[in-house]
């Protein structure tokens, strides 16, 4: 069984709750905005919160301030002083959040489509912790007869042969503005803008051998007295695997070849860009030379950037192991799309990543998180399609429920990839309800898991009765008065392997624990956890009797002679939230 321990990590959040100044500060939750002059200590806080990361107008949270305001400011700016270095611009402190727009738009994207999109996403996502509005692939593609994904001579590159946006889809970068202008307008809505790259150079860059930018010294790149290339770095036999004619590796081991790199992620700075999701150079396309070389240019620039790598296909933790500690999340898997078979494909990899304690641990700048790729829920497109968003998600709500306790129990980034101005209301519930969610960023970061520790029990009657009253007796099997005995109880032991049922555990820093059942069988199923289950996986506590909710029902739980119970549907999964003595 997937059964997960909880150990505590001192480096996974960015102040430790002993810091008690920093502790009352939640500058990612609501805000209001007070209608009197603004006091100096108020500013300060606001001054503050931009020091840690976070947008603030003269827009202030109800606080707790204590009465001696010059002692406690005084705490504050000592707290920051011991942990700003390690801390406070710490990227990827927690799992990212936000939306992505490939699972409802490919590559299709406008302008306008986008900043609708991110102006919800600041009305609806952000109060609960989502942060980032990522354009994915293809932004620089033009939108005419003939063109898809993998198309050849559609791109629009400027005269170094590196990525600007199509026009026709981003009229604002026009001029040579690039993303300036979005990235402002996502800024001002208080988010953060991200955008999607793929490995390398163009082919069309190569076939136009175009010049290399030396951003040091401004013009063209020379070394030993000639004008470096496009043909000059280019890989062709390193082409990415899956789009032939759009990418190829560039030679990290050529001057040249990091100076077209370093041109490009300089001019993503430039923009205001802060988020890169790097495609085709990690899982089966793995390129640990660029990795390694973008990491080194990101960790020189003065502008935060969160680093992403995409897909992780036939990734291991051995493999992540090597690029880990350069990034900020990399995926795990291909990409995850509106199957029953995508969702349950992902929980041995999961428990792979817990087991070898990669979750939280040390990335760019700060940590880095094992990425279960975006949830695809409500309305969307379908892969390698030139439409926008025109068809509801294949999930139905058990499996969407199963999906978003894995990935946030997994602490996996959570990226939403639906159509924001087409979604209803029930699937974004599932999404974004507080209580549904905190676990996630309460939960501890690294976990461990462990085999043989729930079972599963299933009853089938001999036959059918009018009544179905059953008394289960003590030696396991079911009595019904009526008909006698008619049923028998067989309890399956569910191990990491038996693949039916799963479970995992993780605490929260208030001693609260997260018990999740996963029920992946097709047959509606009885889970049941004692709380010498517990106990044993997480030795650290004395566990006798617990309390609480399940999170997705908002029903009451409580132990029943030391064990907690549900019977779980198809597909469905419960999550406790409990308190225990």
């Amino acid at each position: 069984m997937c059964y997960a321990r909880s150990r505590q990590n001192q480096n996974a959040l960015p102040f430790e709750e002993s810091h008690a100044c920093i502790h009352h500060f939640n500058f990612v939750g609501t805000v209001v905005r007070w209608n009197r002059p603004v006091r100096k200590d108020e500013v300060f806080l606001c001054v503050l919160g931009l020091f840690l990361g976070s947008p603030c107008s003269l827009v202030f949270e109800i606080i707790k301030v204590k009465k001696d305001l010059t002692k406690y400011i005084f705490e504050c700016v000592r707290a920051l002083s011991q942990n700003i270095s390690e801390s406070g611009l710490r990227l990827a402190s927690f799992p990212p959040r936000g939306w992505n727009s490939y699972d409802s738009f490919c590559w299709t994207i406008s302008e306008e489509e986008f900043l609708q999109s991110a102006e919800i996403v600041s009305q609806r996502l952000k109060p609960h912790g989502y942060q980032f509005v990522v354009v994915d692939y293809l932004w620089y593609r033009k939108k005419v007869k003939g063109a898809y994904p993998d198309s050849l001579g559609f791109d629009v590159i400027d005269k170094w042969g590196r990525m600007v946006p199509d026009p026709g889809r981003w009229p604002s970068s026009i001029g040579g503005k690039g993303f300036s202008e979005v990235a402002n307008k996502v800024h001002s809505m208080g988010l953060k803008f991200g955008i999607h790259v793929m490995r390398g150079i163009s082919t069309q860059a190569v076939n136009a051998n175009t010049p290399i930018l030396d951003t040091t010294k401004g013009g063209a790149y020379q070394e030993s007295g000639r004008v470096w290339r496009a043909k000059d770095i280019a890989m062709p036999e390193r082409a990415c695997s899956w789009m032939h004619n759009g990418f190829m590796s560039v030679n990290t081991k050529l001057e040249a070849g990091r100076a077209f790199l370093r041109s490009l992620y300089e001019q993503y700075a430039a923009w205001g860009v802060d988020l890169v999701k790097h495609d085709c150079v990690f899982g089966d396309d793995l390129d640990l030379n660029e990795i390694t070389y973008v990491s080194e240019v990101l960790n020189k620039l003065n502008r935060p950037i969160v680093y992403s790598l995409s897909p992780g296909t036939s990734v291991t933790p051995a493999m992540a192991k090597d690029v880990s500690g350069l990034v900020n999340m990399y995926r795990i898997t291909g990409d995850d799309w509106d199957q029953w078979t995508d969702v349950r494909a992902h929980f041995d990899v999961t428990r792979d990543f817990s087991t070898a304690n990669m979750i939280g641990g040390k990335g760019l700048k700060g940590n880095s998180w094992p990425d279960l790729d975006m949830l695809p829920f409500g309305w969307l497109t379908d892969p390698g399609s030139n439409e926008g968003p025109h068809r509801y998600s294949n999930l139905n709500l058990e499996e969407k429920r199963t999906q978003m306790t894995l990935w946030s129990l997994a602490k996996s980034p959570l990226i939403d990839g639906q159509s924001m101005y087409q979604e209803d209301y029930r699937g974004k519930h599932q999404l974004v309800a507080p209580d549904r969610m905190n676990f996630c960023l309460n939960g501890s970061p690294k976990q461990r898991v462990t085999s043989n520790e729930f079972k599963r029990g299933t009853f089938s009657p001999c036959r059918r009765d009018s009544n179905q009253i059953w008394e289960l007796n003590s030696n396991g099997t079911l009595v019904n008065s009526y008909s006698g005995l008619c049923a028998t109880v067989e309890y399956v032991e569910a191990n990491a392997n038996s693949g039916g049922i799963r479970s995992w555990i993780a605490t929260g820093r208030k001693g609260e624990i997260y018990l999740a059942f996963f029920n992946l069988s097709e047959q509606k199923t009885v889970i049941y956890a004692k709380t010498s289950y517990l106990a044993k996986a997480l030795p650290d506590r004395t566990i006798d009797s617990c309390k609480g909710k399940e999170v997705w029902s908002g029903k009451d739980v409580i132990t029943t002679e030391g064990t907690i119970s549900m019977n779980v549907e198809i597909h469905g999964c419960a999550l406790f939230v409990l308190n225990c003595n």
